[in-house]
Parts: C-alpha cells; structure tokens; sequence
C-alpha cells in the first residue's frame, strides 16, 4: 500500500556514509518494519535500530534515542519536516498512498454539487495527488480552491491533527471542505478550526460521508464546560513537552507568570508523553494545561481524571480570548 522509497533511502544513506541509522515509523507502518530492515541492511551494511517510542508525528522526532546509539542518520517515515534540527541529519519519506481518483470523484460528485465553492484537503500520504483530484474536479464543473502549503504543513492541502492552516487560509472563500482519507480525525479537526461542513472521502473503503459543525456540539460543550471550570479553579498544572516539535517552554512560562497575577496558583510539569500514570500523581492541581499537541486536550487521554485545557482555551480562561471567537475560527491554529 505505502511507497516507502526504499531505492532513495538506500541512496542517501550511502551518499552520507552513514554506519548507523534509526528507523522510526507511526504506529501504522510498523507492521512493515521488517522488510524495511532487511532492505536496508542487505543494501548498505549500515546497523539498523527501529525505534519503538512514540511517533505521532513530526513534532515527534527520536533525537535523544538517536544520541543515545550515536547513529549518524535519522529515516522518519510517514511525515513531513516541522521543525529543525541541525544536531542531526534526518530523511523524510512521505509514504505515499495511490488513490484511484476517478472512481473517488465518481462517488463524492453528488454531495459536492450542493456547494458552489470547496476547498481540498488531505494528509501526506495522498498529497501527492491534489493536483490531480482538482483538475479533474474542475472539469466535473465544481469550483476548488487549494490552500498553500505553510509552516508545519508545507504541502499544498496538507493538514495536521495540531494544524489546520491551510484550511483556515481559504475558509472565507469556500462553503465546504472535501477531505480525502480515512477516519473523522482530521476533518473533526476543520470543522472546529473553521465552521464549514466537510465531505468525507474515504480512498480505502470507498464510503462518502460528512461531517458539520452540529455534530461536534457535545465536543464544544464540553469544551466549554471545561474552561468554565477553570474560570472557577485556582491550581494549575501547566504540562511541558519535551518532543521536539511540541515544546513550548516560552508559552507555558507565560500562562503560569498570568494565572499567578490573577491569584492563581500554577507549576510547570515537564514531560515526554503525556499519560495518565505519568499525571494523576500530581494531584493537587485542579485543572491541567496542555502546551504540547492541542488534539490531546480535545480527544482525551484515558485515564486522565481532570479537565485539560489547550493554549488557546487557556487564553479565554485568561480573558485574553472570547469563547465564541474561538470554536470554528482558528480552534486549531
């Protein structure tokens, strides 16, 4: 199903001498770690090590594992670069999925006619064909805007489950989003961040479905429900990420110095991942602020016994934000 660019890995590894490499791949992928492996090793000779840690993402590179085995080369697959990190050299490999374009435009064509203008969307993995759904879309007669490429998400259409930008840059100028890909993940993640319905292609089963703003009501009440909570608190814990792309030191310093003019009290939790046996001992704050990927506070973490706040709800708990700005309007920056 994935291209996982073998000849290009095997390439770049030999033209940067590596001898050691850590290979590190999102859950969904490990299943093909093997074969990667072997590949690898028989091609190069380099000593492979695959790291079994977290991969949620680019924000979730390995690099204190890959100090620690003193390898010279990082392959992170499924992902593409989001932050720097000159201390270690890292390829990226996209992983891409072939979707049959035609017969996905065949069955969301009917839902898509409601709509004078959408805007398209996806993942890495089918980013490769965006030009090719648009172009044939056009000639289906349904008007398509592409947002660009930028920041966290530098291809065209792109989104992430913490970034949703270039969603967000074309709102204004559509009525609806068509995502292709599977699950309600990622096009939860629009609907909050923009207001607009989204159309749901799925490439790998071939199911069509949409998802609209009054779907996520329960998620919105509780959400509010939360930061209504912490209006009423007075003991925070302000948790810091370690991973790379989703460390926030700055931001967390700047919550804790404003809860504590406004007479609250609030500490700073440093820590890799966030889980529930790593949290729940510190029981004395009441409500939890999460600094690192915004989609933990929102989808929960099982087991985590108190309300957990993003950046930007923090902020209205702050009075630095009005609520009803903020769901539908850059929720998810």
């Amino acid at each position: 199903m994935y291209d996982l660019e073998l000849e290009r890995v095997v390439s770049e590894i030999r033209e940067r001498k590596a001898s050691k490499v850590l290979l590190q791949l999102p859950d969904g992928m490990r299943p093909f770690a093997l074969q990667l492996v072997e590949g690898i090793e028989e091609s190069t000779g380099v000593n492979v090590f695959l790291s079994a840690d977290s991969c949620y993402g680019a924000c979730d590179i390995a690099l204190n594992q890959a100090k620690q085995l003193g390898v010279d080369l990082i392959v992170h697959y499924g992902h593409t670069p989001m932050v720097k990190h000159p201390e270690m050299p890292v390829i990226y490999v996209h992983a891409s999925i072939d979707v049959d374009v035609d017969k996905l435009i065949e069955e969301v064509l009917p839902m898509l006619r409601e709509f004078k203008a959408i805007g398209l969307t996806t993942t890495v993995q089918h980013a490769h064909q965006v030009e090719e759904v648009k172009e044939k879309l056009i000639k289906q007669g349904v008007s398509v805007i592409v947002g660009r490429g930028t920041g966290k998400t530098p291809l065209d259409a792109q989104i992430l489950g913490c970034s949703y930008m270039t969603a967000i840059n074309i709102m204004d100028q559509v009525e609806a989003f068509l995502y292709i890909g599977g699950g309600k993940f990622h096009p939860s993640g629009i609907v909050m961040s923009t207001g607009k319905p989204v159309i749901i292609a799925n490439p790998y089963n071939g199911e069509v479905s949409n998802i609209k703003e009054d779907d996520l009501m329960g998620i919105a009440k509780r959400r509010m429900a939360a930061v209504t909570m912490a209006r009423n608190s007075n003991r925070f814990g302000i948790l810091v990420s370690s991973k790379p792309g989703q460390s926030n030191l700055e931001k967390a310093i700047d919550i804790q110095k404003m809860l504590k003019e406004q007479g609250k009290k609030a500490v700073l939790i440093y820590v890799d991942e966030i889980r529930a046996e790593h949290i729940n001992n510190y029981s004395e704050p009441e409500i939890l602020v999460n600094t690192a990927c915004p989609r933990i506070s929102i989808d929960g973490i099982n087991g985590i016994d108190r309300p957990m706040l993003t950046i930007n709800e923090a902020e209205v708990v702050l009075w630095l934000r009005k609520w009803e700005d903020l769901w539908g309007n850059a929720y998810m920056e």
